[in-house]
């Protein structure tokens, strides 16, 4: 069913992505619409509860997705602020082992998570929502006439909250400003780490002294990097089991569960380019997936054979090869969160990263709740992000 925007932009449209499912596959697809269409197929990432809607803006095609607040606990923090921003926080508190030491942060953790759930916070439409990690924003932006967008997104779902995930002020500043003079409220959410490709090979992170030894160690790896085209199905189900390893089970299970499947697809589609590394034996023990637009890299995709021996240097060897690619396209790595120290001593640059949300449509008490999030996390959250140099 399509849904043209009735007013300003008559050629303004979103459309569900179970009804994208009745037309015909075309090679002129965008590749929003391929994912649109590949998600609303059936389950590609296990942990994700939520509609997706494929929105026109004339100037692009991009995903949405559409949560209602009434999806089951611990939904994925891609599309649930409550998990980002209470979830975590009591996933954490519980994985330090201390209950005395930490029984007072998680009876305040506890008590924002009900509050969170009592003002709808997942009642929320995200625009250009990928289910990344960090979603990109492509220069077509600029051109996107975002009162009309909010406008359109406030008829068809007045009850919902609209907004953007992964601005910072490197990337977006001027997509954030422009958002923010239109009422958009700014929600800070972790602190992100980039390297600036643009210079190539005289691009400044290739200068630094532990960039440089990883790029020694990734010459002389045993390894061969091999591309996603180059995998079988087996060696798919085997980067599904790498990914599991770093992302679920050594940092959180609320980290997008990503399956062999939705890796294919990308593979196929386009949105995902995969390197592997191959050992003598012929079995993966690496991989890093890059999601791209003309002037961002990204690598929601990382993992490795967590078993072997920390010396093989695995992690470097995927970081060296995000780190080439990015100065090979003169282009900006955006390597997201965590590992601080590990980005920083290899030239990564903190910035700080925001959703933008609008709430100016819901009622007075859900407002409330999200500038007084919105209020706590510039004046507490950001500093102790910049101090602790998470």
């Amino acid at each position: 069913m399509e849904r043209p925007a009735t007013g300003q932009t008559p050629f303004m449209k979103i459309i569900l992505g179970k009804d994208l499912l009745s037309e015909s596959m075309s090679a002129d697809d965008s590749p929003a619409k391929r994912y649109v269409r590949a998600c609303a197929g059936g389950v590609l990432i296990g942990n994700v509860k939520t509609r997706m809607a494929l929105l026109d803006t004339a100037s692009q095609q991009v995903p949405v997705s559409i949560t209602d607040g009434i999806e089951p606990e611990r939904n994925c923090y891609v599309v649930s602020m409550r998990t980002a921003y209470s979830g975590y926080a009591l996933e954490e508190l519980k994985r330090l082992h201390r209950p005395l030491l930490t029984w007072p942060l998680k009876v305040l953790a506890k008590g924002a998570d009900r509050l969170f759930q009592a003002a709808k916070i997942d009642k929320l439409v995200l625009i250009n929502n990928w289910l990344l990690s960090t979603n990109l924003y492509s220069p077509g932006w600029d051109n996107t006439d975002l009162g009309a967008l909010t406008d359109m997104l406030r008829r068809e779902f007045p009850d919902h909250g609209i907004g953007f995930r992964s601005l910072n002020d490197f990337s977006n500043q001027g997509l954030r400003e422009r958002l923010g003079g239109l009422g958009f409220l700014s929600i800070p959410s972790r602190q992100i780490y980039l390297f600036d490709g643009q210079a190539g090979p005289q691009s400044p992170f290739t200068r630094h002294h532990s960039t440089r030894i990883d790029a020694s160690l990734l010459r002389r790896s045993p390894y061969t990097v091999v591309t996603g085209a180059e995998l079988n199905a087996a060696e798919f189900e085997r980067i599904e089991h790498l990914y599991n390893l770093l992302y679920l089970k050594k940092y959180s299970s609320l980290n997008p569960q990503y399956s062999a499947h939705w890796m294919e697809c990308g593979q196929r589609d386009g949105w995902l380019e995969l390197r592997a590394l191959r050992n003598v034996q012929g079995r993966i023990d690496g991989v890093v997936g890059w999601f791209t637009n003309s002037v961002i890299v990204s690598a929601p995709v990382v993992g490795y054979d967590t078993s072997l021996p920390q010396k093989i240097g695995l992690y470097r060897q995927l970081t060296q090869l995000s780190l080439q690619e990015a100065a090979k396209r003169q282009q900006v790595l955006n390597f997201s969160a965590g590992a601080a120290d590990f980005k920083r001593v290899r030239g990564g640059q903190p910035r700080i990263e925001y959703s933008l949300i609008y709430v100016d449509h819901l009622p007075w008490g859900r407002r409330f709740v999200w500038k007084l999030l919105s209020m706590l996390l510039h004046r507490i959250g950001v500093p102790l992000m910049r101090k602790l140099k998470l």
